[in-house]
């Protein structure tokens, strides 16, 4: 059974990570970095109406689109940002905490080892300085 440890890195280097694996005799080919700048994650900033539901105006009266002044902007993450934390067995209950730190500007990073590498990669993510090591 394959483990997937994961951490988050505040600028999205890694370097260190990748030189800390080096140390304790693992590859860095199955390191995994997700980022706001991963052009498979397709990430959109759309206008949300903020009257949509009220009508747009006192009277009622209003058309949702055309006669509203106030828009606010707001945040929708894509499905492939989903799948993708979701292939690293992140449990669905978290995705939410992983998704919003992308959007903080933070970088996912996930190792994909196995049971006799996770301690190793999991001391590597953590001599690395990354945030938040998690084993799933």
């Amino acid at each position: 059974m394959g483990l997937v440890v994961t951490g988050l890195s505040p600028k999205g280097d890694v370097t260190a990570l990748k030189a800390a694996l080096h140390d304790a005799g693992l590859s860095a080919d199955d390191l995994q970095v997700i980022n706001s700048d991963d052009s498979s994650l397709d990430f959109r900033r759309t206008t949300i109406d903020s009257d949509m539901f009220s009508g747009g105006s006192s009277t009622g009266t209003g058309v949702p689109g055309l006669t509203n002044v106030h828009q606010s902007r707001g945040f929708f993450r894509s499905e492939s940002l989903t799948d993708r934390l979701g292939d690293l067995d992140i449990p669905e209950s978290e995705l939410d905490n992983y998704a919003e730190a992308i959007e903080r500007g933070r970088s996912v990073v996930a190792y994909f080892a196995n049971a006799a590498s996770v301690d190793r990669v999991e001391a590597a993510f953590r001599s690395a300085n990354l945030l938040n090591v998690r084993r799933y």
